[in-house]
């Protein structure tokens, strides 16, 4: 990795490693960084644009695709998991992902669902996961106000221009800066680059499990619930060991257009969305009364027609940011992470670097683009705006019921097409090291 510089490029030193840079140092960019470390040939470093690793948000739901990934990726990062992740508190509610139910109207109240995988929910405090996470990397590798601003491909590597003014060169870059960083824009044009307003608002709060069980009860404040009508949704669940109730509302509008993507919510304009609905969605609206409820635009990353460029690519939310009504966009970066350090983890010639990132694209490209496209059907049918089935509860169980099997099938095949190219893209370089893939 060349060192950081102050207007030009820094030499490497060492040409018997392969130097990677990790741009964004979110859930997705450090699981990949840790993932890196165990290989003694690569000399990965993580570029942060703040002035420390953090997350904005609470919450975050994982399913049993990301805590597999997770576990992929090594024990540090199996175990940061583990250490805060946060089940359903009934033991029934152990194997359900989560409950929905009607919020308003007749029906209010009429259980939908039981949403079921073989491990439950499981969540974690986004800051507090990363904190977790980060104590695995070594302070050495890591570098804050590192925004980047441009990247440039040479000879000898990608040259990586800060906003701070100084640079560094690496074989490898890899584009975990979000949905408005540049690695996209690189990659596929500033026009291609644009995020899309998905229609979706989302009040996010917290709340103190004691009031919460107060307020709802024991069974809905110990339990991830959804709340489901027309045009909005509320969802509900445990975090921080059970001592917060982490909270979302959703609500669908025509378009946003402050600059900002947060900002602070009017708690007047919450209520009046959900005039009407019944006594448990006005008991978690209580509960968001708080100084710290924030109202969050809710973004997507259209199609792209690649994640790879060269030596250059990206993941997580720059690569297919999503709506989160499946729970899936820090899992999907997770998956990122797991295919990225095995494929490059192979790689000892610089020259195998593009094969080896033309595999991660064809593997997680079509799988993440599935996500996206189901990620917002599932916000449709949660807020019974779903074509052919609109408020029909025994049509919106017969749809939620099978969503968590197409995400495990889903998994299967996408990982069994990386162990494939594994072999195929990566390792053509004589039978000693396809002998070692497969071992």
């Amino acid at each position: 990795m060349g060192k950081l510089s102050s207007g030009r490029t820094a030499s490497r030193s060492g040409d018997d490693s392969i130097s990677i840079a990790v741009v964004g140092g979110g859930i997705g960019g450090v699981c990949l960084t840790i993932g890196l470390l165990k290989y003694p040939h690569i000399n990965v470093h993580v570029y942060e644009a703040a002035s420390s690793f953090g997350e904005i948000g609470a919450g975050v739901a994982f399913g049993p695709n990301s805590e597999r990934a997770l576990a992929a990726l090594g024990p540090d990062a199996l175990e940061a998991f583990r250490k805060h992740a946060t089940p359903n508190l009934w033991p029934s509610y152990a194997d359900v992902f989560c409950q929905y139910r009607v919020g308003v109207g007749k029906a209010e109240s009429t259980l939908i669902c039981n949403q079921k995988n073989s491990l439950g929910m499981q969540s974690v405090h986004r800051a507090h996961f990363l904190d977790e996470l980060v104590k695995a990397v070594p302070t050495h590798r890591t570098h804050f106000h590192k925004r980047l601003e441009k990247l440039e491909e040479v000879t000898e590597g990608v040259i990586l221009r800060f906003k701070d003014g100084q640079s560094t060169i690496a074989d490898v870059v890899i584009g975990a800066d979000g949905i408005h960083g540049h690695t996209r824009e690189y990659l596929i044009g500033s026009e291609a680059a644009k995020a899309r307003f998905s229609g979706s608002i989302v009040h996010r709060g917290l709340a103190p499990m004691e009031s919460a069980v107060e307020v709802l009860g024991e069974e809905h404040a110990h339990n991830c619930v959804m709340l489901c009508g027309p045009d909005r949704a509320m969802m509900s669940y445990p975090i921080d060991g059970g001592k917060t109730l982490n909270i979302v509302a959703f609500d669908t509008v025509n378009d946003w257009t402050d600059e900002n993507w947060i900002v602070p919510a009017r708690y007047e304009e919450l209520l009046e969305n959900y005039r009407g609905w019944g006594k448990p969605a006005q008991g978690v609206l209580k509960l968001l009364d708080t100084p710290n409820i924030v109202l969050w635009s809710l973004w997507e990353a259209p199609p792209a027609p690649t994640f790879t460029k060269s030596r250059v690519a990206m993941m997580g939310d720059a690569a297919h940011a999503m709506v989160p009504y499946q729970g899936q966009g820090a899992g999907q970066a997770i998956e990122d992470a797991c295919v990225l350090q095995e494929l490059l983890g192979r790689v000892h010639h610089k020259g195998d670097i593009v094969k080896a990132l033309s595999a991660y694209d064809q593997v997680c490209r079509p799988r993440a683009e599935r996500v996206v496209a189901t990620s917002r059907e599932a916000g449709y049918l949660f807020t019974m705006q779903a074509e052919g089935v609109k408020d029909d509860v025994v049509k919106m169980r017969g749809n939620i019921g099978k969503r968590m099997e197409v995400f495990d099938e889903d998994y299967a095949i996408a990982w069994k097409l990386w162990e494939h190219l594994l072999c195929e893209l990566v390792l053509q370089k004589g039978d000693a090291d396809l002998e070692q893939a497969e071992g």
